[in-house]
């Protein structure tokens, strides 16, 4: 069994980045923490940080539950000084790159600030294969693919959707737990704005590779713990052929592309 503490929070008004580091550590610390915390995109802040304070934001989390966390993703000046969309984890301890958003969003206008990202591999928590799939790239199957490829049997997706393409982004994650036959986890922002006007509107969600919801949040910050079976993984693996075929026709092209691509 393996426990994730979803923690569903966005910027609020008035608050800086200790006072959202504050209410995160309040909302974890009124239930019982999971063996990973989890949080969605640009919660801290919406202007880049320094990768170093991102980096100690993200530590000081893992202090406070005592457990691994995976800090969402972050507008940060990353250590060659450009601006990217980047996801870091504290993993027993250590500090862990674990995405960065490959495809800057065209639509909210990321592309003409945000250097495009490279896939940073699969890593293990508590003996589970994990892949973070950057907001926006969860709509490029490809992506999740390759991460099946190296192993992953969750795939975590840190969001900041809005509120009209909710249903469009639970049904890709939904999609992708089903075709990779792993469990997706969701989790999204609650109340950033986009530069158009629209908010974004929680709604995390835990598909297992059967497709099923396993959990499910509103449109108001929350937190909830979901427990990842591994018999359920066993038992889709049993029922469905999608992911042994895809290891024995198409993994290895996957694996040979990113090595290529981005040395993993």
């Amino acid at each position: 069994m393996f426990k994730v503490t979803i923690v569903q929070v966005g910027r609020v008004p008035g608050r800086d980045v200790s006072g959202m580091f504050e209410l995160a550590r309040k909302l974890v610390s009124e239930g019982p923490v999971g063996d990973l915390v989890v949080f969605p995109e640009n919660w801290v802040s919406a202007k880049p940080l320094g990768v170093g304070e991102f980096e100690s934001i993200v530590g000081g989390l893992y202090e406070v539950f005592e457990s691994n966390v995976v800090g969402g993703l972050q507008y940060v000046v990353d250590f060659d000084g450009r601006v990217r969309s980047v996801g870091l984890a504290f993993i027993e301890g250590s500090p862990v790159r674990v995405c960065e958003k490959i495809y800057p969003s065209k639509a909210v206008g990321e592309r003409g600030r945000v250097e495009p990202g490279r896939i940073q591999g699969a890593f293990k928590v508590k003996g589970w294969t994990l892949g973070c799939v950057a907001c926006v790239d969860i709509f490029y199957p490809e992506v999740s693919r390759v991460l099946a490829a190296l192993g992953a049997s969750v795939i975590y997706n840190p969001s900041s959707t809005p509120d009209n393409r909710l249903g469009l982004w639970r049904s890709a994650l939904r999609v992708r737990a089903s075709e990779n036959v792993v469990y997706t986890v969701g989790v999204n922002a609650v109340g950033n704005r986009y530069p158009d006007g629209r908010v974004a509107g929680g709604s995390s969600v835990v598909f297992s590779p059967l497709g099923r919801v396993l959990a499910s949040l509103g449109p108001n910050i929350g937190v909830s713990t979901v427990t990842l079976d591994s018999g359920r993984l066993e038992e889709a693996l049993e029922r469905w052929a999608f992911r042994e075929d895809f290891e024995r026709d198409y993994a290895t092209l996957y694996k040979d592309y990113a090595s290529k691509r981005w040395n993993i």
